[in-house]
């Protein structure tokens, strides 16, 4: 169920982001606020007058985009997730989309079928502090197990890991989040490019490296 959400997850977001404005008088600056106002906030109307698309296909694409989230950054590896698990890390993670903080500022077109829009964004230490505290988590988790703390088959100890894991793992996040501080503002570079039919989108590949620099992923070890 788990592996089936995710694909239909990548699906929607495959599709969604190809919503745009067509012809010289495209808003690469609008456009991308609504990108942000409709992934980070959870706002519809705005997104869908700009992209000309419902705000129920929208909506779609919001929780696609959360799920995806939760799957790649906070979950990975672990398919049976309880839908009441999932959904309590669905949940967290939108009220943290929700505080990023982001100034749309110019577009400036650079080729006849690109524009790169300025972005100010306040990144934000929630990852830097989460991961460690996760190792350390894993670690006393290996530990306790080590020490005769689980009973039972070899599967259900591994069940109930996995479930103190996960457990522990939302604390920490929480924590994480009500404990965050944001960096200085610094502005990063979102591309903006037509495809053949001179329909203007931002690449998924192009938000996930946003998304990267608000949470300083490239400042975070490896979970594993």
């Amino acid at each position: 169920m788990r592996k089936k959400a995710c694909a239909l997850a990548a699906a929607v977001l495959a599709g969604m982001m190809a919503f745009a404005g067509c012809g010289g008088d495209f808003d690469a600056a609008g456009y991308v606020q609504a990108v942000l106002d409709e992934r980070l906030q959870g706002e519809f109307t705005e997104a869908s007058r700009i992209m000309d698309t419902s705000e129920y296909e929208l909506k779609q694409d919001y929780e696609a985009a959360v799920d995806q989230f939760v799957y790649d950054y906070l979950t990975s590896g672990y398919d049976e997730l309880s839908d009441y698990t999932l959904y309590e890390y669905e949940t967290l993670v939108k009220e943290i989309f929700s505080v990023m903080k982001y100034d749309v500022q110019k577009a400036e077109k650079t080729d006849p079928k690109e524009y790169e829009v300025s972005v100010e964004i306040q990144p934000v230490d929630l990852f830097v502090n989460y991961v460690p505290a996760l190792q350390e988590a894993s670690k006393e988790i290996e530990q306790s197990a080590q020490n005769g703390g689980y009973e039972g088959t070899e599967e259900e100890i591994q069940e109930m890991m996995q479930y103190d894991y996960l457990f522990r793992a939302y604390d920490l996040l929480e924590e994480a989040y009500l404990n965050m501080q944001y960096s200085d503002p610094e502005t990063v570079i979102v591309k903006v490019e037509a495809d053949d039919g001179d329909t203007y989108s931002v690449s998924e590949e192009e938000y996930q490296t946003l998304l990267e620099q608000f949470f300083r992923m490239d400042e975070v070890g490896s979970t594993d």
